[in-house]
């Protein structure tokens, strides 16, 4: 089967369309209309979905989205997962001269990388980095918030501040403004408290701090070597010099980056080994809380080509992600848990350490089968839909000491297996994906036969099992909603911490470096209140389908019409869900507009940091003022969509409206 066959297979339900909508015409029965109009929507759905099948079999190659928390190894697994680490000759414990690694990305204890990375294939010869960096205005912002805290932590002004900006953001920030700690006789001095000291206001600390950072020169975003490397071990070298200096603003007509592309040669990953791997995307690491994330959700809902894989350490596992993956990894989702994948990054010693019912398996290969079943049941627990042939384990350091030198009872084919191990993997999970896909056209082909080689009608008992499921339909129609989503949205913000909540506040309702956006907040917080409150009506008239084509008989044609109506219905929920959550997040920027100075609300959110305690709560009573019509309206907009998109679509399957 290929790529041909769904769409043969297409143009032959589409001419089977055409010759029942000519029977139909002028036809009186309404025993005939019913099972003829049936016919052709299940007909029409499954052509709809076979376009949508041979679109994604036309995907070429994938970008790989590390996805995970702060500190969890992503990055680390990523730099030895594609070979991106470098070897330098040191003495090691015996005294012998050995090779120790080290990566040629940041890597830490977390809050290393201050942005997004996209690395890829160089069209040169040469690894290159380019940045896309953030505008003048918001280097300028994050200047602002830096200097308020220095200089209120000098003057003991303001008790609200509990802690510095980012880790990330003020290590990058003290560089570009040359305002290191330093030691002088054996002493710390921190320029940036002594510039606070010596200033006699706060402009004119800012206003100093500006100076400094002598953006107007920062204008620079592509940086290449401007000669060809003499080995390939010079060319890693340069990349993990320049990366870690672009990483921690330490290059001098560089700005602050919001996403690093790395262009790699061929000499140092193969990306031709790999065809169906476009690109590697580190993505920036979810904090503590793992909420949802627009970027993130952009990744798993709506690029068909981005392979996401879920980073998590080996005992947390699948806890961290869970609660996120149960927004997209539904029942009624199509065509995401095929490219979703849980990475497990184990540790020395973590998987010979699982129980099982005997006790402690002190067996690696046996506790990694061990620790799957018990992921692959909390996922089962939680109703997320994952796939166990997508969870996957990873240790990059198995064959290492403590010092990142190549324990001497291992080679350096050891590391190299285990790495191609997981790339394999990776690949037969798009190769899985695909075959899936075509499968389900095969499935198709067999529901078109037996739907256009039902010759009967309808029997009397299956007239009535239809007429009982309309009316099992119809019944929740005016399905009643109550709605509280003022108060979840305003609790939901009231998670974030103060200062974070401050510098969201400051930049109306986005704040780029943490990827946090509270009108998509919104809609997350829109999706798990309307499922909630839905999932039951829903799983009613599924089981009112499911009794139709239990009953059914066979020659009448109805059970696999039934089969189709039920994967409408999923479908037509999940765009109900996913269409209020949309508009929420439209209808709460316009409440919160216009996003500028002028507007009173924005004003008072801001400049109320400062005066006092109580400024998370207060602000937030402002929101409450600024959405208090979001539930009348989201109570009228619900209704109205659920009867026009999910309702009404369902009945129009048996030629009503």
């Amino acid at each position: 089967m290929s790529i041909q066959f769904v769409q043969s297979l297409k143009g032959r339900i589409e001419s089977e369309i055409e010759i029942l909508e000519r029977n139909i015409k002028g036809q009186k029965s309404v025993n005939f209309l019913i099972k003829t109009r049936c016919s052709i929507n299940s007909l029409k759905s499954i052509a709809a979905r076979l376009v949508r099948i041979k679109a994604l079999l036309e995907i070429q190659d994938y970008n790989l989205v590390f996805i995970g928390k702060i500190g969890v190894g992503k990055t680390t697994a990523i730099c030895h997962l594609f070979n991106l680490f470098r070897e330098e000759k040191t003495v090691g414990k015996t005294g012998k001269t050995v090779n120790k690694i080290s990566e040629l990305l940041s890597t830490g204890s977390g809050r290393t990388t201050i942005c997004e990375v996209v690395i890829q294939p160089s069209m040169s010869k040469r690894s290159f980095l380019e940045i896309e960096p953030y505008s003048d205005d918001e280097v300028k912002e994050f200047i602002r918030e830096l200097c308020i805290y220095f200089w209120n932590k000098e003057r003991d002004q303001n008790s609200e501040v509990t802690g510095p900006p980012p880790t990330e953001l003020l290590r990058a920030i003290r560089n570009i403004t040359d305002l290191r700690d330093s030691q002088i006789e054996g002493k710390r001095v921190d320029k940036a408290s002594e510039l606070a000291q010596s200033s006699k206001n706060l402009d004119g600390f800012l206003k100093s701090v500006l100076e400094r950072a002598n953006l107007s020169h920062r204008n620079q975003t592509r940086l290449e070597s401007l000669h060809d490397f003499e080995s390939v071990e010079d060319e890693r070298k340069w990349l993990r010099n320049n990366f870690s200096n672009l990483n921690l603003g330490k290059m001098d007509k560089f700005s602050l980056p919001k996403r690093i592309y790395v262009g790699v040669s061929n000499k140092l990953i193969e990306f031709n080994k790999y065809p169906r791997f476009r690109s590697i995307i580190d993505t920036r690491g979810m904090d503590d809380d793992a909420r949802d994330r627009k970027d993130l959700s952009n990744y798993i809902r709506n690029q068909d080509n981005s392979i996401c894989l879920f980073a998590e350490q080996f005992p947390a596992a699948p806890s961290n992600v869970s609660e996120l993956l149960t927004r997209y990894l539904t029942r009624e989702s199509r065509d995401i848990d095929t490219k979703v994948a849980l990475l497990v990054l184990s540790r020395k010693g973590e998987p010979e350490d699982v129980v099982n019912l005997d006790g402690k398996v002190e067996d690696r290969n046996e506790g990694i089968e061990v620790r799957k079943n018990q992921i692959y049941d909390a996922f089962a627990r939680e109703n997320i839909k994952f796939l166990p042939k997508n969870i996957f384990f990873y240790d990059a350091l198995q064959f290492y000491d403590e010092e990142h030198i190549l324990k001497p009872q291992y080679e350096k084919d050891d590391v190299s297996d285990a790495r191609i191990k997981l790339l394999d993997a990776i690949n037969d999970l798009i190769s899985r994906r695909e075959r899936a896909l075509l499968q389900e056209a095969k499935n198709y082909e067999h529901i078109f036969q037996e739907v256009i080689k039902s010759g009967g009608g309808l029997s009397p008992q299956e007239e009535k099992l239809i007429n009982d499921l309309k009316k099992t339909i119809e019944s929740h129609e005016k399905t009643e909603f109550l709605s509280n989503f003022e108060n979840r949205y305003k609790n939901h913000l009231k998670s974030y911490h103060a200062t974070v909540f401050r510098a969201i506040n400051n930049r109306f309702g986005t704040y780029d470096l943490r990827d946090i956006d509270i009108y998509f907040d919104g809609s997350t917080v829109a999706e798990a209140l309307l499922r909630d409150r839905f999932r039951e009506s829903k799983a009613e008239i599924i089981g009112a389908v499911e009794l139709v084509e239990k009953y059914a008989s066979e020659q009448s044609g109805l059970k696999p019409v039934m089969k189709i109506l039920s994967e409408q219905i999923d479908e037509y929920f999940e765009k109900f869900i996913i269409e209020i959550g949309q508009e929420i997040c439209c209808c709460i920027k316009d409440s919160l507009a216009p996003q500028t100075y002028s507007n009173e609300f924005w004003d008072y959110a801001q400049n109320r940091w400062g005066q006092g305690r109580g400024y998370k709560d207060d602000v937030l009573d402002k929101y409450g003022s600024q959405i208090n019509s979001l539930d009348d309206w989201l109570v009228k907009r619900v209704q109205k969509v659920w009867k026009q998109n999910f309702m009404d679509r369902i009945l129009e399957f048996f030629g009503e409206s």
